[in-house]
């Protein structure tokens, strides 16, 4: 059976197009592919693929005397294969048929060299395409949307085709899997390995290749030595071309969530900068402004607070699909947990490799952000790039880059992004820790006169450049101007305490940690920097974020003039114990002088 060709059995979802692809695949190749014909018990002439009609008894007949290679019922319908497709496949030449994933098992068993090509769609390509067709009502438009096969054998190939974009893109995917596929050598090795191999050799791959990889790594197809073989040659070659693919081909593992809305906004920070908790006074102006933004955040890993952490100090944050859809229509916003909404299998995977080794590739990081915003359904999205020696962009020029970066991979994406580079050296806000920073927060949209003021500048010009993505609008300091009114006139305020309604507003918000103590410095001099590594450190030792009113408070800012045994900081703690271990911290590590750097006068 050396010379036995592939036989290749589409499968996917109703609406996946998987007709069509077909068909434009039997347009494009050569006679080395042959196109099953079905045998159907449905009339000739009927809507539908070009079939051979057969009745009930001729059906059962051909069955009865071998002539089919397998057969399945489904819409009160009976489909057969001929068995004169074996002949083809010994004379070397591939065979492409579609059918039912319940006889996969049945044919793998019995076919030398056999693939799987599974056709996917989001669900509302899926619905809009089946309502398109004008069969079926919308209960039940939606009940074939939501209709799961059954599961694909673990020891089949199997090749992912995403037909989400226009009729020739995927005809093109198509194609591409069905000669890719001829090159799996049949011993049950992954169909993507072709494309792993090549990207361990710095070729460039393509969206399809990704998404075959990503595919099998998902399915278990590789090692652990193979799946970090190729992230680290991803981290080493991989160019402005292939983020976007690779942020296009991670969009094909997750539904994207439709809004009927024009502009759905929403924003991302790189992190690394303490305090700066400015998404919980950006969300509020933006949604009293009236755009959308479905705001999902995370949770701290290694700082002393998330922005989740943060807004659930005040209000429920761990929402499902339906209740970010109910507060947008309440509030016109939410502040959520991105735990349990924007969940990536693929992160899942990935993530287990590089964060115990330690690899950082800001371009694949790029590819994953935006391609959850798109996925969320974000059609404008603003990034903010702080840069500084503590941060994950050491230098302005690094983070220009970046942002190059981000907004030339949402123009593939089709997404409007604008990437803002901002100065990371030192904190943003007075409080570091949950409780704490949603302190600042407050007095921001209270127009507390103690309120932090760089927190309230950079906030403004976030909400700004937001609200200047609305057309209506124009420039960002038009933006600006409508933010700052906002926030002037108390209506951010307000639109703040609606969405903390709208997602369960809490009846006893976190306060700061009633246990503390001050650490002042230990000479005359200036304040010119802070640690904020240090700092954050600190925090967590006290209990940040898991104890949520835990942290530090500043008591100082950058230009300073500050004696001997005057306060710098002061740490919260919700017990005596995580209080001495905090102070404990400071003592053992000289944190005093480093977390805070003096100059002497």
């Amino acid at each position: 059976m050396g010379a036995s060709g592939t036989f290749f059995f589409v499968v996917g979802p109703s609406g996946a197009g998987k007709d069509s692809l077909m068909d434009g695949a039997r347009a494009a190749l050569d006679d080395n592919y042959v196109f099953a014909r079905r045998v159907i018990t449905r009339p000739d002439g009927a809507a539908g693929e070009a079939h051979e009609a057969v009745s009930e008894a001729e059906f059962a007949r051909r069955q009865r005397s071998g002539e089919f290679l397998v057969t399945w019922d489904a819409h009160d319908l009976r489909y057969g294969l001929p068995r004169s497709l074996m002949s083809e496949l010994k004379r070397g030449r591939n065979v492409v048929a579609n059918g039912s994933r319940a006889v996969i098992a049945e044919l793998a068993v019995r076919l030398p060299r056999f693939v799987v090509v599974l056709v996917t769609a989001p669900q509302d390509v899926l619905t809009r395409r089946i309502a398109a067709r004008g069969r079926e009502s919308g209960d039940e438009v939606a009940r074939r949307v939501t209709r799961t096969g059954a599961a694909l054998p673990p020891d089949v190939t199997c090749i992912t085709v995403a037909n989400d974009s226009t009729l020739e893109v995927g005809r093109a995917r198509f194609i591409k899997a069905l000669r890719q596929g001829t090159r799996v050598s049949g011993d049950g090795a992954p169909a993507s390995r072709t494309n792993l191999m090549a990207k361990l050799r710095g070729e460039p791959l393509d969206e399809a290749a990704y998404v075959a990889v990503l595919q099998d790594a998902l399915a278990g197809g590789y090692t652990e030595a193979e799946l970090t073989e190729f992230l680290v040659a991803t981290t080493r070659s991989l160019d402005d071309e292939e983020v976007v693919a690779l942020a296009r081909a991670r969009t094909a593992f997750t539904p994207r969530i439709e809004w009927d809305e024009p502009i759905v906004v929403d924003k991302h920070s790189i992190g690394g900068v303490p305090g700066s908790r400015i998404t919980l006074i950006v969300v509020p102006i933006v949604a009293a402004y009236g755009l959308a933004m479905p705001k999902t955040s995370s949770r701290a890993i290694t700082s002393a607070a998330g922005t989740a952490d943060a807004m659930e100090t005040v209000a429920r944050v761990d929402l499902a699909h339906e209740d970010v859809r109910r507060c947008v229509a309440q509030a016109r916003a939410c502040i959520a947990w991105n735990g349990r909404l924007n969940h990536s299998v693929v992160d899942d995977v990935m993530n287990a490799i590089t964060r115990p080794l330690g690899l950082d590739s800001r371009r694949w990081s790029v590819a994953s952000i935006l391609s959850k915003k798109y996925t969320a359904g974000a059609t404008h999205v603003v990034v903010d790039l702080p840069y500084g020696a503590q941060t994950k962009l050491a230098t302005r020029t690094d983070a220009e880059a970046l942002g190059t970066m981000f907004e030339s991979v949402g123009k593939g994406l089709g997404l409007h992004v604008r990437a803002l580079v901002t100065d990371g050296s030192h904190p943003i806000g007075r409080g570091i820790g949950p409780a704490l920073e949603v302190r600042d927060v407050r007095q921001v949209l209270a127009n507390d006169p103690c309120a932090p003021a760089d927190l309230r500048e950079k906030a403004l010009r976030f909400a700004g450049e937001i609200i200047a993505f609305d057309p209506r609008v124009g420039t960002p300091g038009e933006g600006l101007r409508i933010a700052a009114s906002l926030l002037n006139e108390g209506k951010a305020e307000a639109a703040f305490d609606r969405i903390a309604a709208a997602q369960g507003k809490r009846l006893d918000p976190v306060a700061p940690g009633a246990h503390t103590c001050v650490v002042s410095a230990t000479l005359h001099g200036h304040v010119v920097a802070f640690d904020g590594l240090r700092i954050s450190g600190v925090a967590r030792a006290a209990g940040a974020p898991r104890d949520a009113g835990a942290g530090i408070d500043l008591l100082c800012t950058i230009g300073d003039k500050v004696v001997q045994g005057q306060p710098l900081y002061r740490i919260h703690a919700g017990s005596e114990a995580a209080l001495a271990a905090a102070a404990a911290l400071v003592r053992a590590g000289g944190a005093c002088s480093d977390a805070v750097r003096i100059d002497p006068d």
